[in-house]
């Protein structure tokens, strides 16, 4: 492939271009009222023309030609988000959308006239570059176009037969569950939150990128394509308002993310690294991030809490009851880590569940409220020492007697030794004896060796393995996935250390 001249491109490559610069030329005389969104998606698609004809010259690695290249991409990258943002400010009003914070329609319109003076910029930019490469004449007239905003003031009657789907309330459910498991996953957004408008630079790209918002636009698009192909048209949705609400949030947190990607990337791309002194910029870094982070962040965030309280409901509409018998935590009980996982759990799904030790029972969504268990736990425990000991065969037949207090020490060491063996107790801690321990005045062996285990398990140097077991009583899915969390050993080890949780119970990391 030969080299060819920088000044014999431009010739070559302008009726190619023509449309797109005529389009440039047209935009930047227009008011931001009078911009149809027709003419917006043919920028788009000569954008994106121009923009791979350009990459075949080879125009990114060359001097003369990168900031044509440039301009063709900020262009490419405007017009997608301002046509993303004109379909949200006509669609939103059939999306079902929910009641947030904030004025979303006013937001969008704000945005969408803040780009539009951009665009409007950039491409009198443009227009310079291409003037300067004599690439600016036989221009189309935009009246040639032919484009104009379309009103749409009627619709078309529904007379489609509604589907009957199979399992619809189990879709429902693995829907509502997904979009539950991506707020969990989509904390991060609430940034926005946690700093002020003039500190937004300091979370692109560590905490909000491109990247992560591409992967996250992708799972919206996923659950909402699943919606559609098993759900939309239905005779569920039409029975159950709640399902076409939850696709209307899905829909318009998807838009947000996959559009504010778009801006992301010209902002990682051409705004940090190596924006070209021979182009203007559009837009200040100022009105970018605040679009990004105080439009695009905040409402996708807020839509999405919307949708969690939405989906919770569902879930308890749609709920099967059941109960589970699981073995309680190996490290000292319900303490901290494991009751605060359990009680996630219910939090994440929002439905009510109990957990039944004995004849109390305790809400499982309340730590505290499983904290109080250990105290039955523990009497158990006590119990348990209790039955250990006097079932030892040096005890069976002798738990009655008294003897010198270094026997009687010598016969604790033997038990809880054998105790340890048979693994009936677990150890904590290695560093004591049963050396200051002496027997009480009259004080049996069998009230001396329980007497004298009881006070290491208060200390927590030990702890006594009693096979007990608690029962869950709720929603299965809820359930489901606290006989899991007690398969994985309640997020521990049986020595209380944290082990890494399994990755369908991965939102409770979070």
């Amino acid at each position: 492939m030969h080299i060819i001249k920088e000044e014999e491109l431009g010739p070559l490559i302008q009726p190619e271009m023509c449309d797109f610069i005529s389009l440039s030329s047209a935009l930047k005389d227009l008011s931001q009222n009078n911009i149809p969104r027709q003419m917006i998606g043919r920028l788009l698609l000569e954008a994106s023309k121009c923009e791979e004809m350009l990459d075949s010259y080879g125009a990114p690695r060359n001097e003369y030609w990168a900031p044509v290249r440039m301009a063709v991409a900020v262009a490419k990258a405007f017009s997608r988000v301002i046509y993303n943002l004109f379909h949200i400010a006509q669609a939103a009003g059939g999306y079902n959308l929910l009641d947030i914070e904030g004025d979303f329609q006013n937001a969008t319109e704000d945005s969408l006239n803040t780009l539009l003076k951009a665009f409007s910029t950039a491409s009198d930019n443009f227009m310079k570059v291409a003037r300067k490469m004599k690439m600016d004449h036989n221009l189309n007239l935009i009246e040639s176009y032919g484009f104009h905003n379309l009103v749409i003031d009627s619709r078309l009657k529904e007379n489609r037969k509604k589907r009957t789907v199979q399992n619809p309330s189990e879709t429902a459910v693995f829907v509502a569950t997904k979009l539950l498991n991506l707020a969990e996953e989509s904390s991060w957004l609430g940034v926005y939150k946690e700093i002020e408008p003039d500190q937004y630079h300091s979370c692109i790209p560590d905490i909000v990128s491109e990247a992560r918002l591409r992967n996250l636009a992708n799972k919206f698009h996923t659950l909402q394509s699943t919606y559609d192909t098993y759900l939309s048209g239905s005779d569920i949705a039409e029975k159950d308002g709640n399902l076409p609400v939850m696709r209307g949030q899905i829909t318009v947190i998807f838009h947000l993310l996959d559009t504010v990607e778009t801006l992301v990337h010209y902002y990682e791309r051409h705004t940090l690294k190596n924006w070209t002194k021979k182009l203007k910029e559009p837009i200040n870094n100022k009105e970018l991030l605040g679009i990004i982070l105080g439009y695009f962040i905040t409402y996708s965030d807020r839509y999405i809490g919307a949708a969690r309280d939405l989906c919770r409901g569902i879930l308890k509409s749609y709920a099967i009851q059941g109960e589970i018998e699981v073995p309680i935590p190996n490290y000292r009980g319900f303490h901290v880590r494991p009751s605060t996982l359990i009680a996630k759990i219910a939090i994440h799904y929002g439905s009510e569940v109990t957990m039944i030790l004995g004849k109390a029972s305790y809400d499982a969504s309340l730590p505290l409220e499983l904290f109080r268990a250990n105290e039955e736990l523990n009497r158990r425990k006590r119990d348990a020492v209790a039955r250990y000991v006097m079932e030892h065969k040096l005890i069976v037949n002798d738990a009655g007697a008294t003897y010198e207090a270094p026997l009687m020490k010598k016969i604790l060491r033997v038990i809880f030794l054998d105790l340890l063996e048979k693994q009936k107790i677990m150890i904590y801690d290695n560093d004591f004896s049963f050396g200051d321990l002496a027997p009480y005045e009259n004080e049996t062996l069998a009230e001396f060796i329980k007497r004298g285990i009881a006070l290491y398990l208060a200390m927590g140097k030990i702890d006594i393995v009693s096979g007990d077991t608690v029962r869950f009583q709720g929603d299965l899915r809820v359930l489901e996935d606290i006989r899991y969390l007690a398969e994985n050993g309640y997020g521990e080890d049986k020595f209380g250390n944290n082990t890494v949780l399994p990755k369908n119970l991965s939102y409770l990391k979070r």
